[in-house]
């Protein structure tokens, strides 16, 4: 871990450098400290196979919130393992339930946006007009709904790893968010579209497969995500070590307190000093 801090605190990394060190990063886990990283395969596992019965899917949407607080607090595991930080539970669970109420409030506005467009599907498939009419009321609110969740996704970034690993409370880390985000949102966008697509379109080619298929692509798509949430931690503290965090995110500026990153700063401060008095020798 510290060569991999010590390059995240050299300079901004490349889109070819993040994949590569994620890939490294998720290699030592998968050997060393997967228990996380099963469960979150298991629970996402689970979550499916209800959701395919009927009687038991409220199970399985249960569960499903289970997967997504697991692989919230993973983030702030995986920060943690970079930084080479005791690992504190802190206040993680309650930040994580705070971080479902988000989502499900987010579900249940994007349900109200697409109902005026749900009642005029629903009306010309009773009363059987379909064709082209149709097909365009079905891809207008999809359209809609992916262009909100694009904008509204660019501008919260840097807000679930920092959340998850600053003890910044939700007003003051969406802040610092937005702080993170000016310069760098391709930085941190193109992993995540890039993953994203990869984990949706796998987990779509398999799940026509039948049920071994749907298992296959569940399992495959949840690899996909643990290295999601390893780039963007990755990402997300090569930003924060190469820029210089404003008095105000004090929230922040506590995570330089760590003695491994005291020592790695003084080091490249005197580095640095170094360099300048030789480049001062030689133009004398």
């Amino acid at each position: 871990m510290n060569e991999l801090r010590k390059m995240l605190k050299s300079e901004k990394l490349s889109l070819s450098q993040y994949f590569e060190e994620a890939y490294k990063l998720f290699n030592e886990m998968i050997r060393n400290d997967n228990k996380d990283m099963i469960i979150i395969m298991v629970l996402s596992l689970i979550s499916i196979l209800f959701s395919k019965i009927q009687s038991l899917d409220f199970i399985g949407t249960l569960v499903s919130f289970a997967t997504l607080i697991r692989t919230w607090i993973f983030y702030r595991k995986v920060i943690f393992k970079i930084e080479e930080k005791e690992y504190e539970a802190g206040n993680v669970t309650v930040k994580s339930f705070i971080l479902l109420g988000i989502v499900i409030l987010a579900g249940f506005l994007s349900a109200l946006l697409l109902l005026p467009f749900m009642g005029g599907i629903i009306g010309m498939a009773l009363y059987g007009r379909a064709g082209i009419g149709f097909l365009v009321a079905i891809i207008i609110p999809i359209l809609i709904l992916l262009a909100v969740f694009i904008v509204i996704s660019l501008f919260i970034l840097y807000f679930i790893p920092a959340y998850m690993s600053r003890r910044g409370s939700i007003g003051e880390t969406f802040k610092y968010n937005l702080f993170l985000c000016r310069g760098n949102r391709i930085r941190m966008f193109l992993p995540l579209v890039i993953l994203s697509a990869i984990g949706l379109l796998i987990g779509t080619i398999l799940g026509f497969l039948g049920t071994i298929g749907t298992i296959i692509g569940v399992l495959i798509s949840s690899i996909v995500n643990i290295l999601q949430v390893i780039i963007v931690s990755i990402v997300y503290l090569n930003v924060e070590y190469n820029t210089e965090i404003p008095s105000e995110f004090y929230f922040a500026r506590e995570n330089y307190e760590n003695e491994a990153n005291k020592v790695e700063d003084e080091s490249k401060r005197i580095e640095t000093q170094l360099l300048n008095e030789k480049k001062d020798e030689e133009n004398n």
